[in-house]
């Protein structure tokens, strides 16, 4: 039985056969079932299906910014040409899919070219961040190269494992040398303390020293204390004031010439619920007197710090009217709660502020190892005192928002 031509193929005894093309020889796809040139047509729509495929993939890789993506998909279109079963021009999808592959393998070396120049600039940007001694703003820049990096696709295969390695060392070394920089600052705290105790220690020896003799030693361990530098505020109060009380022991409550904390807290009790006027003079001389006051017991020791801090909060509120006063000429003059408004107000912008500063001497701070000793005990200190401040502030801006 002769076969019957047809495009792209031929039927042969009920078969329906795809004329070989490139590498491939003629090949059985199918059957006639119904009828010739209905199951003609149907592998003539497979062709067309695959046809649309590729032309729609050759849109993608047109429009798209990421044309390497498309690469594998491509590849497995290529590959499934010698599969298909279809009637139609096989080797035009071929070399459409093989011209398409040559065009995405340059575009993807051109891409891997340019990925490695943005690599090798980012690897010097790196290098210049890594040197810097200002902590915070060295591990902000790091972290936006590394952001970068990341977002950057594959440089050249041959270079990929050199650049990554050298990248991710850098980034290891530099925080490596962070977390070396805090436990060696950490360290300093920790000897500076033991340092704190051993003068302590060496002032037990007072009880036996008198006149002169008494003096010069005391004199050599306040030499000995201001050298050892800076710690934290809540482990180098507790030390102060033992150190205080071994140079000059504090009398017992009642015994401080007449002084009453008492009768103090209730004075300060008055001015705080507004039951008797005061002005910045006076608090400066109950301040000074309270300062006389040593107590060695706890209780007496509870009442002086309670004083001391009711003290600050009322110096702080008599600053906060001044400031009133001159930005509101009839601030004496206005209802109770615009006054109670502009009191928290002022607050609220002099704390951002103090916050503020407060983020500059962190800042300071972290700039410097513990081998610049004296300039760390400076900004340590500063640090103390700004957090104190802004904790006094804090404490009046919640006790002005609970008045009434």
């Amino acid at each position: 039985m002769s076969a019957k031509e047809i495009p792209f193929g031929k039927i042969l005894e009920n078969k329906i056969i795809l004329s070989a093309w490139g590498a491939y020889p003629d090949r059985e796809i199918g059957e006639v079932r119904e009828d010739e040139e209905t199951s003609v047509k149907y592998f003539e729509e497979r062709f067309t299906e695959l046809d649309a495929k590729i032309t729609a993939l050759e849109k993608e890789i047109e429009t798209s910014e990421n044309k390497g993506s498309f690469l594998m998909k491509l590849i497995h279109l290529k590959e499934l040409l010698g599969t298909h079963d279809g009637l139609g021009d096989y080797q035009s999808l071929l070399n459409r899919l093989t011209a398409q592959e040559a065009y995405l393998e340059e575009t993807i070396e051109k891409n891997r070219a340019r990925n490695t120049q943005i690599k090798q600039a980012l690897i010097e940007e790196l290098r210049v961040s890594v040197e810097k001694i200002n902590w915070k703003e060295a591990t902000q820049e790091i972290h936006d190269i590394k952001a970068r990096w990341i977002k950057t696709g594959n440089p050249k295969e041959e270079l990929q494992e050199e650049l990554d390695t050298t990248f991710w060392g850098l980034i290891d070394q530099f925080f490596d040398k962070k977390k070396e920089f805090y436990e060696d600052k950490k360290r300093l705290g920790e000897k500076r303390k033991r340092d704190y105790q051993h003068v302590i220690a060496k002032a037990d020896q007072l009880e036996n020293l008198h006149g002169k003799e008494r003096f010069d030693f005391i004199q050599t361990l306040k030499d000995e204390w201001r050298e050892i530098g800076n710690i934290q505020k809540e482990d180098y109060s507790p030390l102060l004031r033992a150190f205080n009380n071994k140079l000059k022991p504090g009398p017992r409550p009642g015994q401080s010439q007449g002084f009453d904390i008492n009768e103090l807290n209730k004075t300060l009790q008055r001015f705080t619920n507004g039951e008797q006027p005061y002005g910045f003079k006076q608090l400066e001389e109950l301040k000074t007197q309270l300062k006389s006051y040593r107590p060695n017991d706890p209780e007496g020791k509870n009442l002086r710090r309670n004083a001391f801090q009711t003290i600050q909060l009322l110096l702080e509120r008599d600053f906060i009217d001044k400031l009133a006063h001159k930005r509101f000429k009839n601030f004496k003059e206005l209802e109770k709660a615009k006054k109670r408004q502009i009191r928290i107000g002022i607050l609220e912008e002099l704390i951002n502020r103090d916050k503020a500063d407060l983020d500059k001497y962190q800042e300071n701070s972290a700039n410097f190892s513990s081998s610049f000793g004296g300039t760390m005990d400076l900004i340590e200190k500063k640090l103390s005192q700004q957090k104190g401040k802004i904790q006094v502030k804090e404490t009046l801006l919640q006790l002005l928002k609970r008045e009434d």
